[in-house]
């Protein structure tokens, strides 16, 4: 069994196309659909993308940072994020959907964890 990507957008719904950060300083949580390959049904899985800008400032404010589900880039790139999760999707395999998303949830909150 595989993995499949249904959609990607922000945590209010908005398409990752449609965002712009001003400067260098963003943390967006991305959510992302993702269910079994030809199958029905999807999973959300959330995951943030943050500058290391917005890293050195909350740096700044706490002395110790989790790191969490969180992706780390210089320029917010859509597609960059897309190719990312397809990526790390192709090597999401499992007998069962729920180790396939146990797999996800290594880099991703899944909406069922815990």
């Amino acid at each position: 069994m595989e993995a499949e990507l249904r959609s990607l957008a922000t945590q209010h719904g908005e398409f990752l196309t449609d965002i712009r950060p001003v400067g260098d300083l963003f943390c967006i949580t991305v959510c992302a659909e993702i269910g079994p390959k030809g199958g029905v049904g999807a999973d959300l899985f959330d995951f943030d993308v943050c500058s290391p800008g917005w890293l050195d400032s909350e740096l700044d404010r706490y002395s110790v940072l989790p790191g969490g589900k969180r992706l780390f880039m210089r320029k917010f790139d859509p597609d960059a994020v897309e190719l990312y999760v397809r990526k790390r999707l192709r090597h999401a395999t499992g007998a069962k959907w729920h180790e396939i998303a146990s797999k996800i949830g290594e880099w991703a909150r899944w909406e069922f964890a815990d």
